[in-house]
């Protein structure tokens, strides 16, 4: 191999291991970024969506005040709206699951009796501890 060509690829194999480390840390920086974000709970995206806005639209103090104001009763509105949709959104997939199960041969229902009991279990640790993720 000629000396021009080790040298080529030398530097070729420092860009490519330079350019796969920034991947990596930039990954994990947004998944950093990503599990703070939701770990935070509502104030914490409530707070992500103020800061946003003022960055992006240079908003003043008396700004973001009305602006987190606003997000904070939206938020309280949708939370609200959720608690009022949940027992309807229950019964249509209960109804849903029912009909399903109906098609089911007997060995595929104690399966499907299983899955729907793990989404029930993770819905009730869901509504006990919402903050978690």
């Amino acid at each position: 191999m000629p000396k021009n060509a080790t040298a080529i690829l030398g530097i070729l194999l420092v860009f490519l291991l330079g350019a796969a480390s920034g991947a990596l840390v930039t990954h994990m920086v947004h998944l950093a970024r990503l599990e703070a974000f939701i770990s935070g709970g509502p104030a914490a995206r409530e707070e992500h969506i103020v800061k946003r806005l003022t960055r992006e639209l240079d908003l003043d103090s008396r700004q973001q005040g009305q602006v987190r104001d606003i997000v904070q009763e939206t938020h309280s509105a949708v939370s609200a709206m959720k608690g009022q949709m949940r027992p309807h959104i229950e019964a249509l997939l209960e109804q849903g699951q029912e009909r399903i199960n109906a098609v089911l041969r007997p060995e595929q229902r104690e399966k499907f009796a299983k899955i729907t009991s793990e989404r029930k279990a993770r819905n009730c640790r869901e509504r006990l501890y919402p903050e978690q993720p």
